[in-house]
Formats: structure tokens, sequence, C-alpha cells
């Protein structure tokens, strides 16, 4: 779907052999990201920097075959994460807001400190993001709540996640932008119109919205602090 919307997305393929994962993974450079197709989000998912690491972490870890591909992403170092949180009655889309993470990419939303209004982000790259979320959702013909994640490398958006559902920071956003989107989301799931939403509500607030987990890392002895992946 997105390569007929002409929308980026980190490189990815499936495969049932090592010997074609071995390739794809040299042609566009490690690190890369590892997952058998078989297991749920994060589960058995892996970081791999080598061709010795992806042998020893495909035949040890998963199984891979015909009925079981494994699949394969580039894997893009120093990237920014951003999610959107929106609307869409399938047609009209409101935009609750474009939040950038403070963490490191790959760090999950749900532990990941979050910004409104985006601070890192171009001008070019927010029209991006927002063309981009309109057309994904109407494609989808989405009616209802939508998070959607993106990677941002070298003034390029990258579209790495749809979740057809009410995400975790969509109460942040709700209360940053003073807009009950569980409402408008409800609205639209019976059959409702959503209209006159603007676009950028989020970025005409006047204030700074951070999300910022709470841990009990003094209970954790040896945990790091510091969120990577």
């Amino acid at each position: 779907v997105l390569d007929r919307l002409h929308i980026g997305q980190p490189s990815w393929q499936a495969f049932t052999n090592i010997t074609d994962a071995k390739n794809f993974a040299l042609e566009v450079g490690y690190p890369v990201l590892v997952r058998p197709s078989y297991v749920l989000s994060g589960a058995a998912m892996k970081v791999v920097w080598s061709q010795t690491e992806l042998k020893k972490f495909v035949n040890e870890a998963t199984i891979v075959s015909p009925d079981h591909p494994v699949v394969i992403t580039k894997f893009m170092l120093d990237a920014l994460e951003v999610d959107v949180d929106g609307v869409c009655d399938g047609e009209n889309v409101a935009i609750g807001a474009i939040v950038e993470h403070i963490d490191s990419a790959g760090v999950h939303s749900g532990d990941a400190m979050m910004c409104i209004p985006p601070w890192r982000l171009s001008n070019k790259i927010i029209e991006n993001i927002t063309d981009s979320t309109n057309r994904i959702a109407r494609e989808f013909n989405i009616r209802g709540p939508f998070n959607l994640q993106f990677l941002v490398k070298n003034e390029r958006a990258y579209v790495i996640e749809l979740n057809i559902r009410a995400s975790r920071s969509m109460p942040f956003v709700s209360k940053f932008v003073k807009v009950n989107m569980i409402s408008l989301a409800a609205q639209a799931v019976l059959g409702k119109k959503i209209t006159n939403i603007p676009q950028d509500m989020w970025a005409n607030t006047g204030m700074h919205g951070i999300k910022v987990p709470q841990f009990s890392f003094m209970q954790l002895e040896g945990a790091d602090i510091v969120l990577g992946v």
C-alpha cells in the first residue's frame, strides 16, 4: 500500500532461507532488524550487526521455512521517532498531534518521553507527515481512532507502524489540545462525520507538553535508566 501511495518506509523483505536473508542484509547494510513473521509485536525481535550474528540468531532463535519466513528490515541509526494520534471517519481526518519522541527511535512509545509540539522537525517534514497521515487513513477507510508511527532521518519520513486503535498517548494528546479525541473516535465508529477540526490544532496552543513515564528504578537494582534498543 505504501509503495502504491509513494510513501516512504524502511527497506524490508521476508525470507524463507538464510542465504537470501544474508544477501539482503549485505545489500541494505547492517544493522538490520530481524523478526520471525509468526510472532506478535516485539517478541523475538533482534537488532543484528553482522553476517555472523544474523546466521547465529536465525539458526538458534527462529525457524526459517516457506511456512515460517523471517522478516528483515533496515535498522536506521540516529533517527527520530514520531507518533501521530488521530481519528478518521473514512473521509475526514482529525490529527490530534504530531508527537516527537525525546528518547532514541525504537524505544516503545509507552516507555518513551514525548513532546508536543515537535522541536526537531522541519516544516517540510511536518507537512510530509501530515499529508502521509491523511492519505493512509483514507486509503484504509479508517473509521475511528488510529496511531501512525514514523522514523525521520535526513529530512525524510518513513512509516514504520499503523495501529487502528486508540494509543497510550491519545489521552496525553487530548489533554494538550483540549479536544476529547476519544469522543471524536466514538462518533466516527458510530458513523458520524467529524468536521471543522483543524489539521494543526496541536501547533496553536501556545504551550509545550511533555509526557514522562514513571519507572521505579530505585527498586530495580542494576537497571540502566537510559532507555535504548
